[in-house]
């Protein structure tokens, strides 16, 4: 009979690019998911892109595969990220593990740290912001045109502002609400628009970005995500971190007139910079 529950963590079955970052022994896992890969395929021809290379269930939330032996395994998907971001994912090996999991995030109890190159500058370095969205309601496969409103709270901190450069800067993002599209559509709120962002950016920007620094990718990145849970009577605390990719140092190290950025300090040097203040 197959198990569909414990599926061992080397059968994992990653999809190229994607790389185990974290994992305990409750069945918690943490890929870096790289960017233009799906958090899972919205039809099978997708399957290429997504994650794991397995079929999915949408109904259960779950990925599926048979393994050598003729078992049929699950990883469940605890969180999604859009196509274009790169960075920390969160998989269960088990419901418990998921439904525990999704919990903390549905009650907003998970640290979640983002990184954004966007145009432009905050007037202070470090604040929050506090929008009100459109979130589009469907009535069956019929969108309502007005929607509804939502909120959406944002902690964030300049790291770095390049001088002689682009006009862009580092940001740290600290969503404290979980919208569709949140910290892009917060960011163009606030005049910041993410380099690269294809639909909430800036057309003529991204495409000085691509022809000069030769990288056409959304600069959003998810850096680091810590959870603390009670799980089956024991307290938990799990931490995944992924390092800020090299694109976003080929933009920050941009200068006229060089055919090449001069070198820079690993990206690990400069998220550990600074942290947020309490």
């Amino acid at each position: 009979m197959s198990d569909p529950v414990n599926t061992p963590l080397d059968q994992l079955p990653l999809n190229k690019g994607v790389r185990l970052l974290a994992h305990n022994e409750d069945g918690l896992v943490a890929l870096d998911k790289r960017v233009g890969a799906m958090s899972h395929p919205n039809a099978p021809e997708e399957n290429k892109r997504a994650l794991l290379v397995a079929d999915y269930d949408f109904e259960e939330e779950c990925y599926f595969w048979t393994d050598d032996s003729g078992k049929t395994r699950r990883a469940w998907l605890i969180n999604r990220l859009d196509s274009p971001t790169s960075g920390v994912i969160l998989l269960g090996l088990n419901p418990e593990i998921s439904a525990a999991i999704k919990k903390e995030f549905a009650t907003h109890r998970v640290t979640k740290i983002y990184y954004a190159l966007v145009r432009g500058k905050p007037g202070v370095p470090a604040g929050a912001w506090a929008d009100n969205l459109m979130k589009d309601v469907h009535r069956g496969n019929r969108l309502i045109s007005k929607g509804r409103i939502v909120s959406a709270k944002t902690r964030y901190q300049v790291i770095k502002s390049p001088t002689g450069g682009f006009p862009v800067t580092l940001i740290k993002l600290m969503p404290l609400t979980g919208r569709t599209h949140q910290l892009r559509v917060q960011c163009k709120k606030h005049g910041l628009p993410v380099v690269g962002d294809r639909t909430y950016g800036s057309f003529s920007f991204n495409k000085e970005i691509a022809l000069r620094a030769e990288t056409k990718r959304m600069m959003l990145h998810s850096g680091e995500t810590i959870v603390n849970y009670n799980f089956k009577g024991k307290l938990r605390e799990f931490t995944a971190k992924s390092e800020l990719p090299e694109d976003f140092q080929k933009v920050l190290g941009y200068r006229p007139g060089l055919n090449t950025a001069p070198p820079k300090k690993k990206p690990s040097q400069v998220l550990a910079a600074r942290r947020f203040k309490s």
